[in-house]
């Protein structure tokens, strides 16, 4: 079969928006004001609308909110809950703010963690917990999450990286928690080059936002108030978000179609494991995740789907945090049942705004040649 190079992810920029940003971008430079700007506001005006909070922070990146926002409920010291499978900058947030990470096991149900997962990794140490929208699914069990923080003086923080237009129960991730963080990466669902995004209804976590994301300067009188970064969003970003941003919905409703499509197919393949949308809730299909079977090697397969039928495929995560030399020595893989038997068999599929059903059929039919060849 020829190769039909498919990448598992990519940007998706309509040429009509093209054309419309090509002009904004010269009106942006020709007036000189390159950043904290009137697109700036109005992408973080229509983002908080969109996420169902009062207020939201234009940030440099995705790991900058969660950085930002694990400051502000000052955790130096302290040990914040965080699923071991994240990409790190989650876990990494918590030491930059001057915290302990504590990597916790996860679910089956959302290769994240779950309530009781949590809650056996409290200590009276414990300061707060970050859920993780991994892969666009909001863990189903985020009302119980909620609940034992509430009732353990703790707070919430979503890392919504994944989650852009997911949603559970109708209100939309970004408001789940006591604030959430974002990312605008070339690969997420919605996209500004390089940003993120803080979400919240707390003002003066707001304010400390504005005011860190720019050396800590206060936004009225100027004076410097505490030691903050540079963690700036352009305004040429921010422009590029706003464009985005309109196309959300559009996005999601493609990402879930192209998800149902897979899912029709791959269920007539026995031994994969699939992630159905879960009761409840919009999945923003941000990856596509499925289980291979016990003993097949990922490794292999990958390598073998993409040299051989130009098919590149992911994992969610490979490696995850506890197997990274600076996190090992602290958490051996005893502590993670449940993740050292799933992630090691977890391919992500190509999924974007752009694929095709035909594309979906072929690397259906790739994969089950390949299963089959293997002895799966």
């Amino acid at each position: 079969m020829k190769p039909r190079r498919l990448p598992r992810a990519k940007p998706h920029l309509p040429e009509e928006d093209v054309a419309v940003l090509l002009e904004e971008f010269g009106e942006i430079l020709r007036s000189g004001r390159l950043t904290r700007g009137l697109h700036l506001d109005r992408f973080e005006r229509e983002f908080a609308a969109c996420a169902g909070v009062k207020y939201a922070v234009g940030l440099s990146s995705g790991t900058a909110p969660l950085e930002i926002a694990l400051r502000f409920w000052q955790v130096e010291g302290r040990e914040v809950i965080v699923p071991t499978n994240t990409f790190v900058a989650s876990a990494n947030a918590v030491l930059l703010a001057g915290g302990i990470p504590v990597l916790a096991d996860i679910s089956p149900a959302c290769l994240s963690s779950s309530c009781a997962q949590i809650e056996a990794r409290l200590t009276p140490r414990t300061r707060g917990v970050m859920v993780v929208h991994l892969a666009g699914i909001i863990p189903p069990e985020i009302a119980e999450v909620r609940q034992l923080c509430r009732e353990r003086g703790l707070f919430l923080l979503e890392d919504a990286a994944h989650a852009h237009g997911a949603s559970w129960r109708g209100r939309p991730a970004g408001s789940l928690g006591d604030a959430a963080g974002f990312s605008f990466f070339p690969t997420k669902v919605i996209t500004c080059g390089e940003g993120g995004m803080l979400t919240t209804d707390d003002l003066q976590l707001a304010d400390f936002a504005r005011s860190y994301r720019c050396h800590g300067l206060d936004g009225q009188s100027g004076e410097l108030v505490r030691l903050g970064n540079n963690y700036r969003l352009p305004e040429l970003s921010a422009a590029l978000g706003v464009k985005q941003l309109a196309r959300l919905e559009e996005f999601v409703g493609e990402r879930n179609c192209l998800a149902a499509h897979y899912l029709e197919r791959l269920a007539r393949m026995p031994g994969l494991g699939l992630f159905p949308p879960l009761a409840d809730q919009v999945h923003s299909y941000y990856k596509f995740p499925v289980l291979l079977p016990s003993g097949c090697d990922r490794q292999q397969l990958a390598q073998c789907l993409q040299e051989e039928f130009g098919v590149e495929t992911g994992s969610a995560y490979w490696p995850p945090c506890h197997h990274h030399p600076l996190y090992c020595d602290r958490f051996p893989p005893a502590l993670f049942p449940m993740a050292e038997d799933l992630l090691p068999r977890i391919l992500t599929l190509p999924l974007f705004v752009g694929l095709e059903e035909a594309d979906i059929d072929w690397v259906c039919s790739v994969l089950q040649g390949v299963l089959a060849r293997r002895g799966d």
